[in-house]
């Protein structure tokens, strides 16, 4: 008998949790289809609830193309208010017309200019000839106004090396913005730009100065063409290779471009003042705060 095998038998129990019908599991999966479920029909319920406006800028939220974010402003979510009106009945828009009448008239003309930046990207998401160029666009809104900047690129030349000659794509863009900056009661002023590049005669003859001048021109007779108001225009300046991108992001190729400032209306009144200025004035007015710098000191 020592010597005889002994057999053990080992029963294990078998688990029902395999079953769909006494298992747990199935259970979390359904509460993740249901939570699923909830959020799908809210989103439709307030898509469904929301404004074509805010609808618009729940779009633009995820889309800007042209506008860098960084630039800020009062754009539509910027309303603390969970109610569309601003006040307790949600059936009433008072409460949100009575906080834009309380806006500084600063903010209200960013606000104008914030719209035009939103006119400026659907026209060139909508035109498939002008969505190719929005990478040829910077527009930022800046101290003194609304800026749009007009860059030439590798593949898109606005203006050929040592060339006032206004290219295709750069007619386009120019005819596309004119109507835009058109639609606003402030004026501009149009700079060109130039590369690096320097003629053979330097500065005794025609030089850079002179074909950003050039080039600023011929961009105002094609916003004029496209139905701009010529008297929007109060100044061309020429900045010739003074003001460089400075942006690796940018070619040298670039800074052969245009600048079109949308002036607010305080830097608008100042250049307004000082074309008003005649020769003698302008010296008293340059005396005057030469003076008053002296007493400081």
């Amino acid at each position: 008998m020592k010597n005889q095998l002994v057999r053990i038998i080992i029963s294990k129990k078998k688990s029902n949790h395999g079953n769909g019908h006494h298992g747990g599991s199935w259970k979390i999966a359904y509460a993740d289809f249901m939570t699923a479920m909830m959020a799908l029909f809210l989103v439709m319920w307030l898509i469904n609830a929301a404004t074509p406006q805010e609808l618009k800028g729940v779009a633009e939220y995820f889309k800007a193309p042209i506008f860098a974010s960084s630039n800020g402003g009062n754009n539509i979510s910027d309303s603390d208010s969970p109610i569309p009106g601003g006040g307790n009945d949600f059936t009433q828009k008072q409460g949100e017309v009575e906080k834009k009448a309380n806006l500084a008239p600063k903010q209200i003309e960013n606000a104008k200019f914030i719209e035009a930046v939103r006119k400026i990207n659907d026209t060139f998401e909508i035109d498939p000839r002008l969505k190719k160029l929005e990478p040829n666009l910077i527009v930022e809104l800046t101290e003194i106004g609304l800026r749009i900047q007009i860059l030439a690129s590798d593949d898109q030349p606005m203006f050929g090396v040592g060339s006032a000659e206004v290219q295709s794509d750069m007619q386009d863009i120019l005819y596309a913005l004119a109507p835009i900056i058109n639609s606003l009661p402030n004026k501009i002023t149009l700079s060109g730009h130039t590369d690096e590049r320097q003629y053979a005669s330097g500065d005794r003859g025609y030089s850079n100065w002179e074909l950003s001048a050039d080039r600023a021109n011929s961009s105002r007779r094609e916003l004029i063409a496209g139905g701009l108001d010529s008297k929007k225009i109060i100044r061309i300046i020429a900045l010739a290779d003074t003001v460089g991108l400075n942006n690796p992001k940018y070619s040298e190729d670039a800074n052969r471009r245009i600048s079109i400032l949308i002036l607010n209306k305080a830097a608008e009144q100042y250049i307004e003042e000082e074309n008003k200025l005649t020769g003698i004035d302008f010296l008293k007015q340059t005396q005057q705060i030469e003076q008053e710098q002296t007493k400081q000191e």
